[in-house]
């Protein structure tokens, strides 16, 4: 840390002084020089900076491995550049090319040059620079070295000068895409929007209008945040906001609308963030000193890409509509140069593949720009807008059992979590100076991956979506089956006594950060499960998303989070900061019931209806009486979570007891 007689120069200014410094830049040499006398942190951060700037890098056991400048490549920017030009130069000739036909097609009036031109470079302009801090920050924190202090190594903080300089274009770029994308959704000229005093009525009338908004939210949380942080951990928590701000417009798309838009909606979240990830660090591969990264990366990045660029092309273009219309010559033009980007990195010819893969993201864009074929060739039912399909007949025991829809995140989360854990109980197995592995920790383990993909993909999600009481079904098993049953598997003692090299370091730098201690703490625990419980129904909040498809997705991953560290706290099971007592741990149990009663009574005893609008938007014929349903709800409410409660609490009874009973047989011998 800076003495106090050391000017007034923040550690972070100080490093990107000193990275300037070795790239030959202009720096402020007077107030850095001074710095480094008070900071011997940085001196240190110096010092491994020009090593890594004199040495060269290798990647070992890799095939070849040939020697790498610790450089960035001269080419790079150059390359990157020649990449985002065409890119604009595609979506400009788009728009040039269609004028009036794209709006006219969908019955709007063309809103003028200024916002049809303005509303697609800038949403280009901020995909990319969305995806590029997203893609910088993960280079970052898992790929570049951290030091001993928990601070980023010279790879690592250069990478986090490129995420800042992208944060802020993407929260500068956000200011106007919100009157702009209004104006154009609307098809009005925003110049006559303005002088007629309608901006804020076109802007909440407008779906892609609030996503860019809340990009601007999230961008300016990462960039703030940017300015000051130097820790791995502080960087690994921008992920979360990053992320959530490149995926804020993407689901407004028209990829996530209209008919099996529950597909095309995870679809195409997974595929936004697989590829911002994927693109993001190519381009710190292409600015920064690098190493040679395993072959495999850009193969496995491009598979996952085209499986879900599958999904959504089958359903926005399906058949002839592939080759046949300019949609689907631009969805195909976007896979094949994400192939060709995935056999350029595994060449290692990293700069061609970042080149590729950004003209790719403009290919997508302009695709975006143009109406899919299936929404102009019928009128769309009331399900298909709000669902993707529509339900038809009332929910039994054999629709729950057979009508399923996968869900294209959750559910092959489920399936990634059990072959992994399976690996590891492999892995672990073949140890010889490892005791092997319970064999009913596994099973407990993968009873809760199956539990998830029956909760997110079977009939129970189907009717969950138009039925409040089976929502609070899934609701609730979420919050508690899935979670008990995932850490009975012990998965965090398992990893920690199977991972090595940097994944393991990861993981204890999560474990013994500040921020677990805190989210691990019996009170924030219950005061996070109350606030989610209680906030979500009690407020406007569910009723405005759960319309939507990634509304739904969004919910669940919380509810499932909520459970997850509730349980991890109250079993100990994994490590935990601070080990509770036995009667500490039955106490969280015993305060979280009445939390839960009392959201049960009152949702079955209010007046008002939870999601008026929403399940009123469906006008289901075999639904009439919403108020039931809602009472219904209220009654699986209290009966799964109490239910859920007592068991745990008897489980941690008899294993006490269990435990004892050892401890004084143990005393006697």
């Amino acid at each position: 840390m800076q003495s106090s007689d050391a000017p007034a120069m923040r550690c972070a200014d100080a490093r990107e002084g000193i990275s300037s410094r070795l790239d030959g830049e202009a720096a402020p040499l007077g107030a850095l020089d001074a710095h480094l006398v008070g900071c011997p942190e940085c001196r240190e951060w110096a010092d491994d900076a020009a090593r890594l700037e004199r040495l060269p890098a290798t990647v070992a056991g890799d095939d070849p491995a040939p020697v790498v400048p610790a450089a960035p490549p001269r080419h790079g920017t150059v390359g990157l550049a020649v990449g985002t030009l065409v890119a604009y130069a595609l979506v400009i000739a788009v728009v040039a090319s269609q004028g009036t036909e794209r709006y006219a097609i969908n019955g709007d009036t063309y809103p003028g040059a200024l916002t049809a031109y303005g509303a697609a470079i800038g949403r280009l302009t901020g995909t990319l620079a969305a995806a590029v801090t997203l893609g910088a920050l993960v280079f970052a924190v898992l790929r570049a070295a951290v030091q001993d202090t928990g601070e980023l190594g010279l790879r690592g903080y250069l990478a986090h000068g490129l995420a800042r300089r992208a944060a802020q274009v993407w929260a500068v770029v956000c200011v106007p895409m919100v009157l702009l994308a209004a104006a154009d959704t609307a098809g009005q000229n925003l110049a006559d929007v303005f002088h007629a005093g309608g901006v804020w009525a076109l802007i909440s009338a407008s779906e892609t209008a609030k996503g860019w908004f809340w990009s601007f939210v999230f961008a300016v949380i990462v960039l703030v945040a940017l300015q000051s942080a130097l820790s791995w951990i502080a960087h690994a928590w921008l992920l979360l906001p990053a992320g959530l701000g490149l995926l804020a417009v993407t689901v407004t798309a028209n990829e996530a609308q209209g008919p099996n838009h529950d597909y095309s909606t995870s679809a195409l979240m997974a595929l936004t963030v697989t590829a911002g990830v994927w693109l993001g660090g190519l381009w710190a591969q292409s600015t920064v000193p690098w190493r040679a990264e395993k072959r495999w990366t850009g193969p496995v990045f491009g598979v996952v890409t085209l499986a879900y660029g599958t999904v959504i092309a089958l359903i926005m273009a399906p058949g002839a509509d592939l080759t046949g219309t300019l949609y689907g010559r631009f969805v195909l033009a976007a896979g094949v140069l994400v192939a060709l980007a995935a056999v350029l990195q595994f060449l290692r010819r990293t700069v061609p593949a970042a080149t590729l893969l950004t003209l790719a993201c403009g290919t997508a864009i302009a695709a975006s720009l143009l109406t899919p074929p299936p929404f102009l060739a019928h009128r769309f039912t009331i399900g298909q807008v709000f669902l993707g399909y529509d339900v038809l007949q009332p929910p039994s025991a054999a629709r729950f059992a057979t009508l399923w829809r996968w869900d294209l995140n959750l559910a092959p989360l489920a399936v990634v979590l059990a072959v992994g854990y399976l690996l590891l109980v492999r892995r672990i197995r073949r140890s010889p100076e490892s005791g092997g592995w319970p064999w009913y920790r596994t099973a407990c383990f993968l009873f809760g991956c199956l539990a998830l993909v029956v909760l997110t993909s079977s009939g129970i999600n189907t009717y969950a979506t138009v039925l409040f009481s089976v929502h609070m079904v899934a609701h609730m098993l979420m919050t508690s089956l899935v979670p008990v049953f995932l850490l009975l598997g012990a998965p965090i003692t398992l990893l920690r006594e199977t991972l090595t090299g940097g994944p393991a370091e990861w993981l204890e730098r999560v474990l013994a950060s500040r921020s677990f201690e805190v989210a691990m703490r019996p009170v924030v625990q219950i005061a996070v499960f109350a606030l989610t419980l209680y906030g979500l129904y009690f407020t406007p909040l569910y009723d405005r998303i759960g319309r939507y498809h990634w509304g739904h997705a969004g919910i669940y991953a919380v509810v499932l989070l909520t459970g997850f560290l509730f349980y991890w706290r109250v079993f100990q099971i994994d490590p935990v900061p601070r080990r509770m007592p036995f009667i500490g741990r039955v106490g969280m149990l015993l305060a979280m019931m009445p939390v839960s009663m009392f959201f049960a009574i009152i949702v079955m005893t209010m007046n008002g209806l939870i999601g008026p609008r929403l399940y009123g938007y469906f006008d289901l014929p075999w639904m009439t009486d919403l108020h039931h349903d809602q009472f219904v709800g209220g009654v699986v409410a209290w009966a799964c979570d109490e239910a859920a409660i007592a068991l745990v609490t008897v489980g941690l009874v008899l294993h006490w007891a269990w435990r004892s009973s050892r401890e004084d047989a143990a005393e006697t011998e």
